[in-house]
């Protein structure tokens, strides 16, 4: 019977999740080559799969149609690759158990694993959610990153999934680490901002879909005349 791949859920508490998520996109095509392929290629990406699971659009003036089907999207052009797959998005960690079902759902054939990484707030509650959702003890991994810089909060999650971060430079990550990673609540308001950008980009994304379809409609007029 052929081994199955597994799925590695990245859920950070406050403060840890932002070097993570953008480093999995910005070194996709490295990791793939590594065995390992990021669900999301960019951020927005990313980010609009966490609301459309989370159910929070409106909270973040978003239109249910800009988010709906994004995650098996994501997970399904990431299966052909035929690598283990991760994902990562600070929003994971206010999703509920019913959320984390639909989550679970699309990722039939792969072996679930979740890795917590501590930060700011209490994680008791968010473990106990994952730890039913990966119906195993040591499918769930708690990494205690509290006082890290970003670069060993990465280095530490490679090394729990199985890839060496040394190629896989953090520095070069747009917007990968704070600047006053030291300070509790300068930490909040940063993922804050890394939330409202994504959401920024996701609108950005729409208005340039509908503006190339403008224009298609338009060129088809002109020819007509």
């Amino acid at each position: 019977m052929p081994k199955k791949h597994k799925a590695w859920i990245h859920v950070g508490m406050a403060g840890t999740a932002d070097a993570i998520e953008p480093a999995l996109a910005h070194h996709h095509e490295a990791l793939v080559e590594l065995g390992v392929s990021s669900i999301a290629q960019t951020p927005a990406e990313s980010f609009r799969a966490a609301v459309e699971l989370t159910r929070s659009h409106k909270a973040w003036g978003l239109k249910r149609t800009d988010v709906e089907g994004q995650w098996t999207r994501m997970v399904r052009r990431a299966q052909k690759s035929r690598a283990d797959l991760a994902f990562s998005q600070p929003l994971l960690a206010t999703a509920t158990a019913d959320q984390i079902a639909l989550l679970i759902d699309a990722l039939a054939g792969y072996q679930v694993h979740v890795v917590i990484t501590t930060g700011l707030d209490d994680e008791s509650d968010a473990i106990t959610r994952w730890s039913a959702a990966v119906r195993k003890p040591e499918r769930l991994h708690v990494v205690e990153t509290d006082g890290m810089d970003p670069a060993h909060v990465w280095k530490a999650f490679g090394k729990v999934v199985g890839f060496g971060t040394a190629s896989l430079r953090l520095d070069v990550v747009p917007q990968a680490a704070p600047a006053v990673q030291s300070l509790p609540e300068a930490l909040r308001e940063l993922e804050k901002l890394s939330r409202r950008n994504a959401s920024l980009e996701v609108r950005l994304e729409e208005l340039d879909r509908r503006r190339r379809k403008l224009k298609r409609k338009l060129g088809k007029l002109d020819d007509v005349a």
